[in-house]
C-alpha cells in the first residue's frame, strides 16, 4: 500500500479499507467519519468496499493528538506490540498473572 499522507490526494488500491487510510494518515482508524465527510461528493464512494483507483483527499483534520501520545494514539501508530505475562509475586494460585505491553 502506498502511504495516504495528509493533504494530498491518495489513490485506492486493492484491499484497502477507510480505517486503515485513517489509522496510517491520522493514527486513529475511528477518524475515517472525517474522510468520509471530507470525499462525500465522489460519486459511488462506499466505505465499506473501496474501489480501488478511487482518488481520495486526505484532509488536514482540525485536531492531531500531540506528539506525546496525549489526546490519542498517533505515536503508536505503525509500532508492533507483544504481550508477555509476568507474574508480580510468587503465583499461589495458577491464574493470577499480571499483562503488560512490551515493545519488540
Amino acid at each position: 500500500m502506498s502511504t495516504p499522507t495528509i493533504g494530498q490526494p491518495y489513490t485506492v488500491q486493492p484491499g484497502d479499507t477507510i480505517t486503515e487510510l485513517a489509522f496510517v494518515a491520522y493514527g486513529d482508524a475511528r477518524r475515517y467519519v472525517e474522510l468520509l465527510e471530507h470525499n462525500r461528493a465522489i460519486p459511488g464512494l462506499n466505505p465499506a468496499r473501496l474501489a480501488p483507483g478511487t482518488v481520495l483527499d486526505i484532509p488536514r483534520p482540525d485536531y492531531l493528538p500531540m506528539p506525546s501520545g496525549i489526546g490519542g494514539m498517533r505515536t503508536s501508530a505503525g509500532r508492533t506490540f507483544k504481550v508477555e505475562a509476568r507474574p508480580v509475586q510468587p503465583i499461589t494460585a495458577p491464574d493470577l498473572v499480571t499483562l503488560r505491553l512490551v515493545r519488540k
